[in-house]
């Protein structure tokens, strides 16, 4: 009897290890994304887009030494008025990089923030009038579209 008992187990743990082997890849796929969505002040560089029905904006970051990005960045606002074209407004500047956080200010008072998570950032500012063409900002959701900016 357990002659039998001891092979009927082995014959099973057999079985097991390619069911096994099997479920590996989901476990792994889920164990990613479990992990935090933080870029964890990785490499955030890359270039990011936001469209909406009558705006866009795009973003281009590069990672400096010392934990800093330099940001570069358009937004487009009534972007389908073919009689006088869109207004617009620009972004250029270099921030440090602390929690996946870049905060700039310019000297108008005007002020972005950008939230990094894994290949996407959010975007809020606090806006002042004329900083930009009317009705333009940067606010909201990017998703990277490529790991470098060009």
């Amino acid at each position: 009897m357990r002659t039998a008992i001891n092979q009927h187990a082995r014959r099973r743990s057999v079985d097991l290890i390619p069911r096994l082997a099997a479920a590996l890849p989901l476990c792994l796929a889920l164990l990613l994304v479990a992990l935090p969505a933080d870029a964890g002040n990785r490499d955030v560089s890359g270039h990011y887009e936001r469209n909406a029905e009558n705006d866009q904006a795009s973003l281009d970051v590069t990672m400096l030494p010392g934990d800093r990005v330099k940001v570069d960045g358009v937004a487009l606002w009534n972007i389908k008025n073919e009689k006088y074209g869109p207004n617009l407004g620009e972004l250029n500047f270099e921030a440090p990089l602390t929690d996946d956080t870049v905060t700039w200010h310019d000297a108008d008072g005007y002020s972005v923030t950008i939230h990094f998570s894994r290949k996407a950032l959010d975007v809020t500012e606090h806006e002042v009038d004329g900083h930009f063409g009317h009705n333009v900002t940067f606010v909201g959701h990017y998703v990277r579209t490529k790991a470098k900016a060009d």
